[in-house]
């Protein structure tokens, strides 16, 4: 009796490694894919590693990753989804998740027809960037990030900008996602250039008098 019940465990045991190196190496190759701009693939690696084992040890960092990817593809409400039902097990991704949330909100938003639709999403980003400064006022993206949506709020002007990638990361070997400050910096040059616009249409410098063309500076 007791050496089959050895024989049981380590048969549980090879089970175990077994499954969990199968995870694991779904999980790289869906990371490498997704670092070379390959979000396609990625997504469907992640969504094969999270249907194939629902409660595996990485469905945290894999549904992490796989926002992260939806929103390589520009597919913003989806991933702003995805981010919102990330599972439990890591507490640091499952704060960032709230901050990449608002940003793909308000990527959406950009893109989106103005009207009561947009300011919606406008207002659930600032939401989210107003959690993410409470839980940490040091978050120099998210207060950038708040600025930004918060004057596309007040002056009707949302012009689309390129879509960066979202912050932070699932891989335990720190390959997963990590745009850093992009967001914030494409965002804070798009709005810098749509100002630069307005002050060329609204501010045009005055013509110089002819007697004036020609004279000597001095």
């Amino acid at each position: 009796m007791q050496r089959a019940l050895l024989l049981l465990i380590a048969l549980f045991s090879f089970d175990a490694v077994k499954s969990n190196l199968e995870q694991y190496n779904l999980f790289r190759k869906a990371n490498r894919q997704a670092q070379a701009g390959q979000y396609a693939p990625a997504v469907r690696q992640y969504r094969q590693l999270l249907d194939r084992y629902p409660a595996g040890l990485l469905r945290c960092e894999a549904s992490f990753n796989l926002a992260c990817a939806e929103y390589g593809m520009k597919h913003y409400r989806r991933s702003a989804e995805l981010f919102a039902t990330l599972p439990p097990g890591n507490a640091a991704l499952s704060k960032t998740a709230g901050y990449n949330q608002g940003n793909a909100l308000a990527m959406e938003a950009f893109r989106s027809r103005k009207g009561a639709g947009q300011e919606a999403l406008l207002g659930r980003a600032l939401a989210f960037y107003r959690r993410a400064l409470l839980d940490n006022p040091q978050n120099a993206d998210a207060r950038i990030n708040y600025e930004i949506v918060l004057r596309a709020m007040q002056r009707h002007q949302t012009p689309p900008p390129p879509a960066p990638a979202p912050q932070g990361g699932g891989s335990p070997e720190g390959n997963g996602q990590d745009g850093g400050g992009a967001v914030s910096r494409l965002i804070l040059e798009n709005a810098r250039q749509e100002e630069a616009r307005a002050m060329r249409k609204y501010f045009k410098p005055l013509p110089s008098k002819p007697s004036e063309r020609n004279q000597p500076d001095w």
